[in-house]
């Protein structure tokens, strides 16, 4: 009698856990993914005419754009010194320096930066472009008005000193880089 019991609870363990085939059949997987924060940055006004200057301060402002997927962002710029004929090897003629009593002044047009911050970066670090010798500021964080994203234009103004009255005359010229890194808040 035990033994039959035993092969009656074997028979339906057996038949319990096997699948039965029939002539259609489904099955259903729950799949999911993790959409990771990424962001771009382009620059919308690539040649910027500064003007001319005899001596004095003066202020040059470049366009660019952020596109991130996230509200805010971490924003630092990178202007070079000015260089004679486009040549940082010149040695002959010194380059117009960055007036580094302004920071760079970062101006997003739907941000602001978090805790009451200031939009002036102040400068901080030695920065290279390609043999341009210049300054990199600090990091400052925004927080966009915009919902869930950061997708627009970041106008940033950089101001050069040119105080030599006998400075030969001639086109000089650099660069302004911007960093963007997503932050969080």
């Amino acid at each position: 009698m035990l033994a039959r019991f035993a092969i009656t609870i074997l028979a339906v363990v057996l038949i319990a856990g096997s699948a039965f085939a029939d002539t259609t059949a489904t099955a259903t997987a729950h799949v999911y993914v993790v959409v990771d924060q990424n962001i771009a940055v382009t620059v919308l006004t690539p040649n910027v005419d500064l003007f001319s200057i005899q001596t004095g301060e003066f202020p040059g402002t470049v366009r660019f754009r952020i596109d991130a997927n996230t509200e805010a962002v971490g924003i630092s710029v990178a202007p070079t010194y000015l260089y004679k004929g486009d040549d940082p090897t010149n040695t002959a003629v010194l380059p117009i320096l960055l007036a580094s009593d302004f920071g760079a002044l970062i101006e997003p047009t739907n941000a602001n930066p978090i805790a009451g911050g200031s939009n002036e970066a102040p400068y901080e670090f030695t920065y290279n472009y390609n043999g341009f010798i210049g300054l990199q500021s600090i990091f400052i964080i925004f927080e966009s008005s915009q919902p869930g994203y950061f997708s627009q234009d970041v106008f940033v103004t950089v101001y050069w000193n040119q105080p030599d009255e006998e400075k030969p005359q001639g086109e000089y010229s650099g660069y302004v880089t911007l960093w963007a890194a997503v932050a969080t808040l």
